[in-house]
């Protein structure tokens, strides 16, 4: 009988120990960690081991709630084709060339000269200012002469008058690209064969070059 008392104590000793183990562990887990509930989302309403509500259709952390709290990085610079830019310098050295025929002005020479007067010093001032204004434009410098003379000898005195109202531009600070050439007598401005019609055509003609 002592014997048997013995075992039945120590039996329910054990049975206590045991129980009281228990009873810890599971304290401790509820104290430790927040149990995730059935649905996957921890009971804090953050998501739990189950993906939770990032998968079904909640709200996503680290994104602003408005847009205009949104920042969008550096927008990049509008980019024109080739194409585009080639179509848009055309139409820049159109109407410059268009402005110049209102703004270059011919310059007048006296007969067999191919000095500058007063007037086309003048005119040629006039002219300057555009072409500052427009300075990648490129001149181009007519020589022509009246209908008197050789056409050896006008070619020769037209390139002079070309060249002369060239100088004066430069002279005047202009550092555009300029060509010259002369046309002597080829290409009168006035047909008529007298003096009023010949000083017509005695002049340097200025106009921009098309590309």
């Amino acid at each position: 009988m002592k014997t048997r008392g013995m075992w039945i104590a120590t039996s329910g000793l054990v049975f206590l120990i045991i129980m009281g183990c228990s009873s810890k562990n599971v304290k401790s887990t509820s104290e430790g960690t927040e149990l995730s509930s059935s649905d996957g989302t921890s009971r804090d309403g953050g998501p739990g081991k189950g993906g939770g509500n990032a998968l079904r259709g909640g709200p996503l952390s680290g994104f602003g709630k408005k847009p205009a709290d949104e920042s969008i990085a550096g927008t990049a610079p509008l980019m024109l084709s080739k194409a585009d830019q080639l179509a848009m310098d055309s139409r820049e050295a159109r109407k410059t060339r268009e402005d110049s025929r209102k703004q270059l002005l011919d310059i007048y020479f006296a007969f067999d000269r191919w000095g500058l007067s007063d007037e086309g010093k003048k005119n040629l001032s006039e002219s300057a200012a555009f072409l500052r204004e427009h300075p990648k434009a490129k001149l181009f410098i007519e020589g022509h002469c009246d209908e008197r003379g050789s056409v050896e000898y006008n070619l020769a005195l037209g390139e002079k008058r070309a060249k002369e109202a060239r100088q004066y531009l430069s002279d005047l600070g202009i550092h555009n690209a300029v060509a010259v050439t002369s046309y002597g007598k080829e290409r009168p401005a006035c047909k008529e064969h007298d003096e009023a019609c010949f000083s017509k055509n005695r002049r340097a003609h200025l106009l921009i070059e098309a590309d």
